[in-house]
């Protein structure tokens, strides 16, 4: 399947924009993070452009479908949630434990130029909505941003969840059952031993080199349709096992240090979680 001409366009733009975002980032020393923000509305674009007979929520509070597909009748049959994580982040002053933008060099604080990258993105799932809709919303795009500063490449992946798959259903039922009046939000991380079991399927993988003047598109993957759920790595995935999880493997064969979805995703069970914990008292700095 062919990527559409305007998907492209879109991602050039995105590198253009990020690409005068990091040079403000890096030359404006007044602590303003610029880069890789409003992830959001760029997700349901491109998500438009990706399945190009749906449409948007039209909403700008976030009490609408992001995607809808509309019968003849114009009633919505079909919705998608669209989320988008950027892994690139804010960093942290390794001297005064301040934090600063990702791209500024210098920690306003103290002057220091050695910091701590924090990557600690993760897509909010709304565990009351799933339950209530799940007759309509049938699938999850979640897009997964990074970025290698040597290379001057944006990474950008775009993954479905299906509403159906049972653990990906079981884990957000989890949620709602154990959080509260209004059930909560699921913390869904990429790549995360939860998203592993969830059953990821990739309908996207592009590079943005925005190395030059002109930012270069190159997909490395390219099927919205795709059903095939991701084969995962085993050298990612064990180490996010437990002991007693690692166990279950040791008589599930691998291909090319790869494991089948299928073949394991009946091996493992939901973890108990502290749900509803409270996180402290919250300060502003």
């Amino acid at each position: 399947m062919n990527p559409p001409a305007s998907l492209t366009d879109e991602l050039i733009e995105y590198g253009l924009l990020e690409k005068r975002n990091i040079h403000k980032e890096t030359t404006n020393h007044r602590n303003l993070p610029l880069t890789f923000m409003g992830g959001g509305n760029l997700g349901e674009l491109l998500t438009l452009e990706m399945y190009p007979n749906t449409i948007g929520s039209a909403s700008k509070g976030g009490m609408a479908f992001d995607n809808k597909t509309l019968d003849i009748s114009k009633n919505t049959v079909e919705a998608k949630e669209v989320k988008f994580v950027s892994l690139v982040g804010t960093k942290q002053c390794k001297y005064c434990t301040q934090k600063a933008p990702r791209f500024q060099p210098k920690c306003i604080y103290c002057d220091n130029c050695e910091f701590k990258l924090i990557s600690d993105s993760r897509a909010g799932i709304s565990s009351n909505a799933h339950i209530l809709y799940k007759n309509i919303l049938n699938e999850y795009i979640i897009f997964v941003q990074d970025y290698n500063v040597d290379t001057k490449i944006i990474g950008l992946k775009a993954f479905k969840f299906l509403t159906k798959n049972t653990y990906f259903d079981s884990y957000i039922q989890n949620q709602y059952d154990c959080g509260g009046k209004l059930g909560g939000s699921c913390n869904f991380i990429p790549y995360s031993f939860d998203w592993n079991m969830s059953g990821a399927i990739t309908i996207m993988d592009v590079s943005i080199d925005i190395s030059n003047e002109y930012p270069i598109v190159t997909y490395h993957f390219y099927n919205p349709l795709s059903d095939e759920y991701d084969k995962i790595d085993l050298s990612t995935f064990k180490p996010l096992l437990r002991p007693a999880e690692l166990a279950k493997l040791e008589n599930v064969q691998t291909l090319d240090g790869y494991l089948k979805y299928e073949d394991i995703v009946s091996l493992f069970s939901l973890r108990n979680k502290s749900i509803g914990k409270s996180r402290g008292t919250v300060t502003r700095k």
